[in-house]
């Protein structure tokens, strides 16, 4: 599985982005503010840690991975 990048915020995510999300957040249950900030250091985007940047990043990786992100996994 490979999908093409999705746009997040000012972010281009990847598949391997999208599989460090994941990780972030299902295996190290990272709060959205939390995986955010983990994001900014990473990959340079600027949001200060926007909880709703961490959302939609959840979203954009459940998607990149045939998940749903209002399951009990992503929850």
């Amino acid at each position: 599985m490979n999908p093409e990048p999705v746009q997040v915020w000012d972010l281009r995510v990847t598949m391997e982005m999208a599989r460090q999300i994941r990780v972030w957040r299902v295996e190290e249950e990272c709060s959205h503010r939390v995986l955010a900030g983990l994001a900014d250091e990473a990959w340079g985007s600027a949001t200060g840690g926007n909880q709703l940047f961490g959302e939609d990043l959840c979203i954009a990786s459940a998607k990149m991975h045939g998940e749903s992100v209002d399951s009990e996994l992503w929850q």
